[in-house]
């Protein structure tokens, strides 16, 4: 119970000091516009996801989706597309790597077997 004696004695020094009291406040101050900060930039940031997407849908000749339900099924409907794409990419590299440290591999050892 030592932790909260403490915890009494800081709080009462605090709240008896209008000194505290004033820097408490500019911190309380701050962090609210902070976190206001942060929310308005993911606001915007999500805007302009969405104003990319639809900008992209329309240059793909693709409807725009009217209600969320529509728009839900176009997104995750290029989302699996993306993904197929990106795990043909990640086997294509997969496999040209492995056949680049088999050649190295295959150089090193000649090169160690003719010393």
């Amino acid at each position: 119970m030592i932790i909260f004696d403490l915890m009494e004695v800081l709080f009462d020094t605090v709240l008896s000091n209008p000194v505290y009291i004033a820097i408490l406040a500019i911190l309380g101050i701050l962090l609210v516009y902070a976190i206001i900060k942060k929310i308005i930039k993911l606001i915007i940031s999500v805007g302009f996801i969405l104003i990319a997407y639809i900008l992209y849908l329309n240059y793909t000749g693709q409807e725009v989706p009217k209600t969320i339900d529509e728009f839900k099924d176009s997104v995750s409907g290029n989302v699996s597309k993306a993904k197929k794409a990106a795990s043909e990419t990640i086997g294509n590299a997969k496999k040209s790597t492995k056949k680049i440290v088999e050649e190295k591999a295959k150089e090193q050892l000649d090169k160690i077997l003719e010393d």
